[in-house]
């Protein structure tokens, strides 16, 4: 199992700021798949490197097999 709920991850600079990922909750339970699609900065690779723990979130819950993060 796999869950994400209202997950937040923005990205900073001096001038900028860029939200990635806003308030972004998905829940895969066992046995199921999942295609990640979308346009170019929708914020798949950054879900994807989140959900793969390779970068953190600003707020927000993660769940893998009954842990928390």
């Amino acid at each position: 199992m796999f869950e994400m709920t209202q997950v937040t991850k923005a990205y900073r600079t001096d001038l900028l700021e860029t939200h990635a990922l806003r308030e972004f909750s998905l829940k895969v339970d066992k046995g199921e798949f999942v295609a990640v699609t979308g346009p170019s900065g929708s914020g798949k690779t950054t879900f994807l490197n989140v959900a793969g723990l390779l970068e953190t979130f600003d707020s927000g819950s993660y769940r893998l097999d009954g842990g928390r993060t």
